[in-house]
């Protein structure tokens, strides 16, 4: 009897810490992972680090037109991720002001959305058919509306790689033609995310493409790729974000091309809060068909 209660003594402190440690630690895969993608990170640049998110910022764009043209648009966007963080819902929704004096109607620098959004532009597109013999623009309203399904399929920890897919739809919300693409369309989406990409001391690399085509017989056929170039400093209270594009109109047979580059603070050691930050984002165009020559953005998110 007593050595069978010194066996089965035996057999509990063998196992019993074994047991512990299985119930205690995350799986290797979610440790390995999490290595990658800081889940405490609440900068808001990692494409794939699916936080509640709240953005608000306004962006000023000095439009290519023969005569003068100016743009402001104000965004308000919310992202929420959902399915035990493996899917993320991203919703948009804008004001615009748009001012412009169109010597030349018929000229149009295209209207693909920057950073996936449709943007200004597409009252140029339309010009020539809405303007007739008043060659100016001075309209304020309500802008489109988009959404966004985002998902992670693959992730390769060895690699140091995943591969996010998406489908974002754009609806024809505003108030007033000007102020908007003028188009319900879809965007299918997809990018890849490369961490600490060739040997450089760089956060991440992010090659994207989207497709955008209308769905109701407005003539939309768009592509955009988009380079996506991510440091942060080592406390993540600090970023800079290079963001080339090149847009293609397969439409109208036009490109151009879009760099942004963007400045961002953390917040919460002067506020005294959690997940605040400001962000300053200048962006120039390139090409005869750019829609715009220059533009400022300013945000101002909350993550949590």
């Amino acid at each position: 009897m007593r050595n069978y209660m010194m066996t089965l003594g035996i057999a509990v402190l063998m196992f019993a810490p074994v047991s512990v440690c299985a119930q205690d630690e995350p799986p290797i895969e979610e440790e390995a992972e999490s290595q990658l993608v800081d889940k405490s990170d609440q900068t808001g640049t990692n494409p794939i680090n699916f936080t509640f998110d709240l953005r608000l910022y306004n962006e000023y764009q000095w439009l290519n037109v023969d005569g003068d043209g100016k743009q402001n648009t104000t965004t308000l966007e919310l992202r929420v991720p959902f399915a035990d963080g493996k899917w993320q819902f991203r919703v948009r929704a804008r004001g615009n002001y748009v001012n412009a004096d169109l010597p030349d109607a018929g000229r149009s620098p295209g209207m693909f959305a920057r950073r996936d959004r449709a943007r200004s532009g597409g009252f140029l597109r339309r010009a020539r058919g809405f303007l007739g013999s008043d060659r100016g623009i001075d309209d304020c309203g309500f802008g489109d509306v988009d959404f966004r399904l985002l998902t992670v399929p693959y992730f390769n920890v060895e690699k140091k790689m995943a591969i996010a897919t998406g489908l974002e739809v754009f609806l024809d919300t505003a108030s007033e033609d000007s102020l908007g693409s003028g188009s319900y369309s879809l965007g299918p989406q997809v990018f890849a995310v490369f961490f600490k990409p060739f040997g450089l001391n760089l956060d991440l690399f992010a090659p994207a493409y989207q497709h955008k085509f209308d769905v109701d017989g407005n003539d939309v056929n768009q592509g955009l790729i988009d380079l996506f170039i991510l440091k942060t400093s080592a406390d993540k209270t600090l970023w800079l974000l290079l963001d080339p594009q090149i847009v293609l109109d397969y439409e109208n047979d036009r490109e151009f091309s879009l760099i942004d580059v963007e400045f961002g603070t953390m917040l919460d050691k002067y506020l005294g809060t959690k997940g605040h930050s400001f962000y300053v984002r200048p962006s120039v165009g390139i090409g005869n068909d750019r829609p715009y020559d220059a533009s400022i953005e300013v945000g101002y998110k909350i993550v949590w």
